[in-house]
């Protein structure tokens, strides 16, 4: 197999740009969370849009949110 032409190339960058900014969004997402119902279902979307995101990297992102919270409310 040769190379990817330019043009393909391009449009996977943008795709994973793409994927990148809807993963940043859901991020801000799940730290507004209320429950964790709700948390749960971003975090099953975040997984979806990208599998590599490991759940232990989600749960030490969720810990550290949980860290703030307490340092905000005392």
């Amino acid at each position: 197999m040769g190379k990817e032409s330019p043009k393909k190339r391009r449009f996977k960058i943008k795709q994973k740009k793409k994927k990148r900014e809807k993963i940043k969004k859901l991020k801000e997402k799940l730290k507004k969370a209320q429950n964790e119902k709700e948390r749960q279902k971003i975090i099953d979307k975040i997984l979806r849009i990208d599998p590599w995101h490991s759940y232990g990297f989600l749960e030490e992102f969720l810990k550290s949110i949980d860290k703030e919270k307490e340092g905000a409310k005392v």
